[in-house]
């Protein structure tokens, strides 16, 4: 089981992701603004995010500059899960740090694949232990 951060101001979208990850078998922490995000990463042990570009106080792409730049763990997977379609805009997300660029409306099913897969590339040791 991993720890998935949610992040992202529309409590439907949320909801929808809590529903199907956890269904899926994975623990997940929802909030509702990038800084709540970067609390969240700060005080628990996150294997991966889900992050709107979109948010109040913080933008996804500015948690993802925080978490590249830190020390905590900064190869953490992330998700960007956004309304934002155009190119430049997937550029500018995957430049920021992220691993994949989801555009809304999107595939439950697929984001949960993609959240699988992504877990996968990235098991470290530690979740070997569980």
């Amino acid at each position: 089981m991993a720890t998935v951060l949610i992040a992202d101001d529309d409590p439907d979208i949320c909801y929808l992701l809590e529903l199907h990850l956890g269904r899926a078998g994975h623990e997940v922490v929802s909030t509702f603004n990038g800084a709540q995000a970067l609390d969240v990463y700060a005080e628990r042990d996150i294997d991966i995010a889900v992050l709107d570009v979109s948010m109040p106080d913080k933008s996804g792409l500015e948690v993802i500059r925080a978490i590249r730049g830190g020390d905590r763990r900064p190869q953490l997977p992330i998700v960007l899960l956004t309304a934002l379609a155009h190119p430049n805009d997937r550029e500018r997300g995957l430049q920021a740090g992220a691993n994949d660029y989801v555009t809304k409306p999107f595939s439950l099913r697929g984001l949960v694949q993609l959240v699988d897969k992504l877990l996968a590339e990235g098991r470290s040791p530690r979740h070997w232990i569980d």
